[in-house]
């Protein structure tokens, strides 16, 4: 007789697991599944007023702007060409470029450690993290930052493994993207440097041409910025320059706490942890001198900006998005470890930063909670346009002129997005206070004894004291008050006021910079 023995141990799916994320195309599906989520979410996610503001900047096309250079709001431009002057279309820039980071990412991942495995799970979990997923559905110049940073590390990383001096042309044509998209990419030229300078193996690059051009490349692609700055008396410089400086007068640590906090919440406390294990790690390893090339750039990409910004963080505000360069590499180390040590652990860790997202997710779609009263800042906003456009309408039918402004960017921005036709809104330039690009916009039309209805609301920096109107106006009155409410408590509140015969627009006196400029932030 033939014996036959079945063997019924269980069968471990994990060497099943990971053979699939072995085969190319899972890493791509990943990037796709994680692309066509944050589709939905960008056809659901309200528009955030900083986003409003980037947009009015794109019907108004410059070769740049004064608060930031230009790259985020041509980008708008573009997908709104395409997707209609539409939330979706706005919020499709975000997402363009989220896919440009993540496959760059992959890429990087890919040529570094050769793992298809590794790069999945950095890929998967680099989008856990809340700073990547806001910033993959809230368009700001902080995506074709990202974009251009991490293309940068990752043409550098191939100057380094293949000495071919033609990658240095391809890290420069990134940097210079990273330029057009945020000041703050001037920070990978130390990243750069300091990679040089401490590499062995790389450091015969100082001697040679190909670096330096990189450099003139990037400031090619940057020129559009200077000849806006040459135009407007440098104002952008200015304005992120001298006054960011000139803020830092004194020590004050309790912005260093604040930092803290909004990176706990928008990194998350495990991928927050994970980073900063990996930055601890690495400088261990400095100190012993056994890194080898690909950590310590991935280290230097990281600590550049972290180091900056955190001392920033000791006498100023620091924003919690301009730490969004930093991360990527830490995590992408702190992966690659994990995975090293075989640990198990960090699976819970990795559920609680999905947890946080996806919680965070849900507040933003639910936005009239109670609790939401202060952090909610794009809601009411379509309902209070709709109010405005009556007033405007009734106006009209009295053969009466009028427009709109608000008492900041924000206001303004959201109340064009979602009046009829889009028309132009104004800001506190109205009334003579300084008001970011609203002060290098075309010259306004003739508004000299026009009615303006003015939007306030219950917000923070939303108030004005309409005292301060009475050289402007005859006089202000309320015409509507919109109130939300939710679980029987206001959680908003917008007032409507029309201010008859406008005495003509004021002209600004003072300079970037000055004291009475202290209310005036930049949409960061």
């Amino acid at each position: 007789m033939l014996n036959t023995a079945i063997d019924t141990r269980p069968v471990s799916v994990r060497p099943v697991w990971q053979a699939l994320l072995e085969r190319p195309g899972a890493l791509w599906a990943l990037i796709l599944g994680v692309t066509t989520l944050r589709l939905l979410l960008a056809a659901f996610v309200p528009l955030f007023p900083q986003e409003a503001y980037y947009w009015t900047w794109s019907r108004q096309l410059d070769w740049s702007y004064f608060d930031h250079p230009p790259l985020a709001s041509y980008s708008i431009a573009l997908t709104t060409a395409l997707a209609g002057q539409t939330v979706f279309g706005i919020k499709l820039a975000a997402v363009a470029w989220s896919v440009g980071w993540n496959v760059l990412w992959a890429r990087l991942v890919l040529d570094m450690f050769g793992s298809r495995r590794l790069a999945f799970y950095c890929v998967a979990v680099l989008n856990l993290c809340l700073l990547y997923q806001v910033m993959g559905v809230g368009i700001a110049p902080d995506g074709p930052l990202l974009f251009g940073w991490v293309g940068t590390v990752w043409a550098l990383w191939r100057v380094s493994s293949t000495g071919r001096a033609a990658w240095w042309f391809v890290a420069g044509l990134f940097a210079g993207v990273a330029m057009l998209g945020k000041y703050s990419a001037v920070l990978l030229l130390p990243v750069v440097l300091l990679y040089l300078l401490f590499s062995p193996t790389q450091r015969h690059w100082l001697r040679k041409p190909q670096p330096y051009l990189a450099m003139l490349i990037a400031l090619l692609i940057f020129t559009p910025v200077i000849l806006w700055n040459a135009d407007h008396g440098w104002a952008s410089f200015a304005f992120q320059g001298s006054k960011r400086v000139g803020a830092m007068d004194r020590f004050k640590p309790h912005f260093a706490l604040v930092l803290l906090g909004t990176q706990l919440l928008l990194v998350t406390p495990y991928l927050l942890g994970l980073s900063l294990s990996s930055l601890m790690r690495g400088a261990k390893g400095w100190w012993a001198g056994t890194l080898d090339d690909r950590t310590r750039l991935l280290l230097l990409s990281a600590a550049v900006p972290l180091v900056l910004f955190t001392l920033v963080s000791l006498r100023s505000h620091a924003k919690p998005n301009w730490l969004a360069p930093a991360y990527w590499s830490l995590i992408i180390l702190g992966v690659q470890h994990v995975l090293a040590e075989g640990s198990a652990r960090w699976r819970a860790g990795l559920l609680s930063s999905a947890a946080l997202t996806i919680a965070s997710v849900v507040l933003v779609l639910a936005p009239t909670a109670p609790f939401m009263r202060g952090a909610d800042s794009w809601s009411g906003w379509r309902e209070a346009a709709q109010q405005v456009a009556v007033e405007q309408q009734r106006l009209s039918a009295e053969g009466v002129r009028s427009f709109v402004f608000g008492p900041n960017y924000k206001i303004s921005s959201l109340i064009r997005f979602y009046l009829p036709g889009q028309g132009r809104t104004y800001a506190q330039d109205i009334y003579g206070a300084r008001a970011l690009q609203f002060d290098h916009t075309v010259p306004p039309e003739q508004l000299k004894g026009a009615t303006g209805l003015l939007v306030l609301s219950d917000q923070s920096q939303s108030s004005l004291d309409l005292k301060r109107l009475k050289p402007y106006f005859e006089s202000c009155t309320p015409v509507r008050k919109l109130q939300t409410s939710a679980f029987g408590r206001e959680v908003r509140r917008i007032d409507i006021y029309r201010c008859s015969n406008y005495s003509g627009h004021p002209r600004l006196t003072g300079q970037v910079g000055d004291d009475t400029d202290s209310d005036v932030e930049s949409a960061d």
